[in-house]
């Protein structure tokens, strides 16, 4: 997506400084050398287990979407994007995973079902970031519509009928037209997916709202919230407006922002552990990251770590120890290597993980990528119960296995 000039949502996670590790494929072992057993390369990831928080960045390659499990067994998928056929006239695509023959939502709900706590069937929260097409989904004639309610069915409205969730958020429910959203570059599903809310909510229970900046019960625990009081899920940004710590700002005084800049942004914190998403944002304008005390601990990156995301003040409050970042196409500058100079270079930086990026890609500057920790794969943030230490691992995206690559960890939360 296109670049463009984001509120100050990202800063405020103001973050007490602190260096970052170094990381290692441990392959398996503690930092003490004792064997965790539980988890090794070359073998399926175990599942999640109660007490645990899992986000999972899940990798299709056409679009962005990630899987969070709760403490408690709550689940929520952020952001569902989907497109096939779009060719961009500026640069080639990356390649699709596992392959070409699955679409992307498929591989969502596959994914989903397989990692889903033991006895569920259906997701808690849905939650849209922004409207674009790597987010919630891109019309295309393969798609085809939903028998019920005649919808397209790409993306978010695809999962649903794999997936249901009894709750979808997004920036602006209940108003999807162009004259009520007022940005100018709006994805083309919109209409299908309002035609969705609307049928759902009526005929199928799905409960459907906006974004509540400032709000902790929006996306709270549903099923043992008194069982792990140290977790918390709030959001932090919507629509142009973010929270302050008191009030909700409106940032978008003079209705310039377009959509990237109106993704909605949500903190996850539990225990020591904080994590940050925030859609498509990118630069921030509004200097209030004074209102937040903790540092992230880790973070997808802002805008697939596009142009004018992840400057230097913005890093210096955030200092994440891992960023994981989605991305989609064969060009230099998303993820970009501006960026990832800024942050690789720096040995007390965080520890860089990616999804895709192609060979060619690089092949570039072969020395910059040899410094990331893992590329190629989906990216699973398991943090261990009481949020004081986290691990990464990549997971294999060419099969439905979901086998180990590396092992990357222990992270201390502090």
């Amino acid at each position: 997506m296109e670049r463009i000039s984001f509120l100050a949502l990202a800063l405020l996670l103001a973050c007490s400084p602190k260096a970052g590790p170094s990381v290692m494929p441990w392959e398996g072992k503690l930092a003490g050398g004792e064997a965790e057993t539980d988890v090794a390369v070359g073998a399926p990831l175990p599942a999640w287990s109660e007490g645990s928080f899992d986000i999972h960045h899940i990798n299709s390659a056409r679009g962005e979407c990630s899987f969070l499990i709760y403490p408690d067994g709550t689940t929520m998928v952020v952001d569902v994007g989907e497109f096939v056929d779009y060719q961009s006239s500026s640069y080639a695509k990356v390649t699709p995973r596992p392959s070409q023959d699955v679409r992307p939502s498929e591989v969502y709900a596959r994914y989903i079902r397989h990692f889903l706590p033991k006895g569920s069937s259906r997701l808690d929260y849905c939650m849209l970031s922004h409207y674009h097409m790597d987010h919630i989904g891109r019309i295309e004639s393969r798609f085809g519509r939903s028998e019920a309610g005649g919808y397209v069915l790409s993306g978010v409205t695809a999962l649903y009928e794999s997936v249901p969730f009894d709750k979808v958020i997004d920036r602006s429910y209940p108003v999807y037209d162009k004259e009520g959203l007022a940005t100018p570059d709006q994805g083309d599903l919109i209409p299908e997916y309002a035609a969705f809310v609307s049928y759902r909510t009526k005929n199928s229970g799905l409960v459907a709202e906006k974004c509540a900046v400032g709000s902790t019960t929006q996306v709270a625990m549903r099923h043992n919230a008194k069982a792990y009081s140290g977790f918390k899920a709030q959001n932090w940004a919507a629509s142009g407006h973010y929270w302050n710590g008191k009030e909700v700002v409106n940032a978008n005084t003079s209705g310039s922002f377009r959509e990237n800049a109106m993704s909605c942004a949500t903190l996850f914190s539990y225990g020591k552990f904080d994590y940050w998403t925030s859609g498509d944002g990118t630069t921030c304008d509004v200097a209030a990251s004074a209102f937040i005390p903790q540092r992230v601990e880790a973070m997808k990156a802002n805008h697939h770590m596009s142009n004018g995301t992840m400057d230097a003040t913005e890093l210096g409050r955030f200092r994440p120890k891992v960023v994981a970042t989605q991305s989609f196409y064969v060009r230099d500058v998303q993820p970009n290597q501006t960026i990832m100079h800024r942050l690789l270079d720096n040995p007390g930086g965080p520890a860089l993980f990616f999804t895709n990026i192609e060979q060619v890609t690089r092949d570039t500057d072969p020395s910059l990528y040899a410094k990331a920790a893992a590329i190629g794969g989906h990216i699973v943030i398991r943090v261990q119960p009481g949020g004081d230490v986290f691990w990464v691992y990549m997971l294999d995206d060419t099969d439905f296995e979901y086998k180990v690559k590396s092992i990357h960890g222990p992270y201390t939360c502090e």
